[in-house]
């Protein structure tokens, strides 16, 4: 493939992280000739999701040390040279996973208790006692299996047209659900304990066995449903390439170490109905968060308050300590020394996405976070961008005198190009500040055997430990189930995100609070069985453009931020500076309405679409987006209503073997 793949581009983009997803969709939607290489098997780099298996492959391969890269060799012009690139795998630290559960499945309880061995019992004969002997790294598994079919649709050959794509993914999906259902089948063992209603004891082998089932996130995020990135995706039709459940529930910590979880009253009737405020505070709430929704209307009554934090601004409108947790802690989302410009425009970003498709504000990617730069590269590859994974750059080649990068070289081919973006764990170090403006992240990812507020309905929970009473940093939790496809049945997916540079430390007041690694059957507690930490540099507050090339863009991986606000502000801001009065990402015919002539060629930049002089093709205008909105809606509500389907079938199913069982 390589002797026939073209080595002049108008853009080649290195790495498939979301802003480098954003901009390569972008340029090829307006006509630019995209090549976009990643060095890796899968798609996402520091935005990707996993497979359990593929997780343990990903700590593999940032805890082990690489033989250093040789820079290459080509023909180089006078001025030019090879500049070497960066190993992406330096960005992590702390790396540790760690098997809270034994590698084989407990025997079945025997008749006679005596004969019956404790979870305790057995997991300790791995290792001498104690914590320290639970199993860490990677155990001996079975031969590596592929990503997630939903993932190996868009690692497949880049489609032609948008129908490729969309069918594409849907067979492999298809393909994928009787195979994955099998092995949750012949890999399920329930004990007398589980039938009884008690938990179910998991075990390596089974989790192993139901590795597919994953879709464990590196970064995980969510979309405000009026944010940025939903009005991007509605007026880009890129939402067609993606599903969405909604946060079922906003959850805050109140009381320290001896505290409880509180939900948090969102739409005006949760402000009536909840219990966690009296009356009075009730209608002291109603009253700010309708001034919060129009705060700008009334400028004078924040004049003396901008240049203060946003607490002051909040106990002079005569909310008490309990209300401003809930606002600052749970609505706002920010600390007490935030500032009142800065709260209030988070409290309204929150108020303004309450409703459009849920009681909360919140979006969650289904097959988790990964799904969003695949979306984006699905459009690419519709537009006839050219995507190669396993595709490792060496060394880049820089123009010298001009101060330009010229182009790349790979695997000892030269490719050349009139712009280059890359991610800044890509980059060479030269080309990265050293003034302290670089961050660290501390994230991890717990399995749990049950949620950390029980309730008859699955939740998707987003709760946001505040930084007092013990916890030294404020800390943002995510919590979703078997229902977003993330995980198996009988099991939850908890995130932890917080600025930091020990994971482990960083989380520790939070885990101890929220979760357990003991067996106890009498703790409220979910038990911990697979956990995973790691720490990530942060350049998204750097200056990435002094040091660089002139035509080289480098493009920052995931912060702490809850949404995309500031990836899709970076990728807009790239794309503006490369092709200065071009539109970003204007929106893609749907697959009915590309209109081809006879002799079989595809219509490029200019060609007319069919139905783009109908009301209902248009999607630059408000009008346009609002029925693009509609259509995204239905499709939710269509979801939704599947899903209740579902369920009364199990009901009904289960009614049934109770029935047999009686007889």
């Amino acid at each position: 493939m390589d002797d026939d793949l073209p080595t002049q581009y108008e853009v080649i983009v290195v790495g498939t992280g979301l802003v480098e997803c954003v901009v390569a969709a972008a340029a090829a939607r307006v006509g630019k000739k995209v090549l976009h290489i990643d060095k890796n098997d899968y798609y996402g780099v520091q935005w990707a999701s996993f497979t359990l298996k593929g997780a343990q492959q990903w700590v593999d391969e940032v805890t082990t040390t690489p033989a250093p890269t040789p820079p290459g060799d080509c023909e180089l012009e006078e001025g030019e040279q090879l500049v070497g690139v960066a190993n992406p795998s330096e960005d992590y630290s702390g790396v540790r996973q760690t098997w809270h559960v034994p590698k084989e499945p407990l025997p079945s309880p025997s008749p006679e208790p005596a004969a019956a061995a404790p979870v305790e019992q057995v997991v300790k004969e791995e290792g001498s006692g104690g914590e320290s002997t639970q199993v860490t790294g990677t155990p001996d598994t079975p031969p590596d299996t592929p990503q997630d079919t939903a993932q190996d649709a868009v690692q497949a050959t880049p489609q032609d047209t948008a129908q490729d794509a969309v069918e594409a993914t849907a067979q492999g999906v298809a393909q994928e659900m009787p195979q994955a259902d099998q092995t949750q089948d012949s890999t399920t063992m329930k004990s007398e304990k589980e039938e009884s209603g008690g938990k179910k004891e998991w075990s390596q082998e089974e989790l192993l066995n139901l590795s597919r089932k994953f879709n464990l996130d590196l970064a995980p995020k969510l979309l405000y449903s009026q944010g940025p990135m939903v009005e991007l995706l509605i007026s880009s039709n890129i939402a067609r390439y993606v599903e969405f459940k909604c946060i079922s529930r906003v959850l805050t910590w109140l009381g320290g170490d001896e505290g409880n979880l509180l939900v948090v009253p969102c739409s005006r009737s949760d402000v009536f109905t909840t219990s966690a405020v009296t009356l009075v505070e009730k209608r002291l709430l109603m009253k700010f968060l309708e001034f919060c929704h129009q705060y700008d209307r009334h400028p004078e009554q924040l004049e003396e308050h901008l240049d203060k934090p946003f607490v002051d601004f909040l106990r002079s409108k005569k909310l008490t300590d309990n209300l401003i947790h809930f606002v600052t802690e749970a609505i706002g989302m920010v600390g007490e020394g935030a500032g009142c410009r800065e709260g209030l425009e988070r409290t309204r970003a929150f108020l303004t996405s309450l409703g459009r498709y849920g009681t909360t504000p919140f979006l969650f990617s289904m097959y988790g976070s990964g799904e969003l730069p695949q979306a984006f590269c699905r459009l690419c590859a519709v537009f006839e961008g050219i995507y190669i994974l396993r595709k490792p750059v060496s060394s880049l080649v820089v123009h010298s005198p001009s101060h330009t990068c010229r182009g790349l070289l790979s695997e000892g081919q030269r490719f050349t190009c009139n712009h280059l973006v890359m991610s800044a764990s890509h980059a060479p170090r030269d080309y990265l500040p050293w003034d302290g403006s670089t961050q660290g992240v501390s994230r991890a990812v717990f399995l749990t055997d049950r949620s950390i507020l029980p309730h008859e309905k699955e939740q998707l929970t987003l709760l946001r430990v505040p930084a007092k009473e013990g916890n030294p940093i404020p800390v943002t939790v995510l919590e979703v189930g078997p229902g977003t496809h993330v995980c198996p049945k009988d099991l939850y997916c908890v995130h932890m995100t917080c600025q930091g540079t020990d994971a482990e430390s960083d989380f520790r007041v939070v885990v101890e609070r929220l979760l357990t690694t003991e067996a106890d059957d009498t703790s409220s507690k979910p038990r911990i069985v697979w956990s995973l930490y790691f720490n990530q540099v942060d350049h998204s507050g750097c200056d990435l453009e002094t040091s660089t090339p002139g035509n080289l863009y480098l493009c920052p991986g995931p912060n702490t931020d809850l949404d995309y606000d500031l990836a899709i502000e970076q990728a807009r801001s790239i794309f503006g500076r490369m092709f200065p009065g071009e539109e970003f990402l204007p929106r893609a015919p749907d697959p009915e309405e590309i209109a081809f002539d006879n002799q079989g060629t595809e219509p490029k930049q200019g060609d007319t679409f069919e139905g783009d002089d109908s009301a209902e093709g248009k999607g630059d205008g408000v009008e346009g987006q609002g029925k693009e909105a509609e259509k995204t809606e239905q499709v939710l509500e269509v979801k939704e209503q599947t899903e209740k389907e579902q369920e009364k079938e199990e009901i009904a199913k289960e009614q049934d073997e109770s029935e047999e069982v009686k007889e």
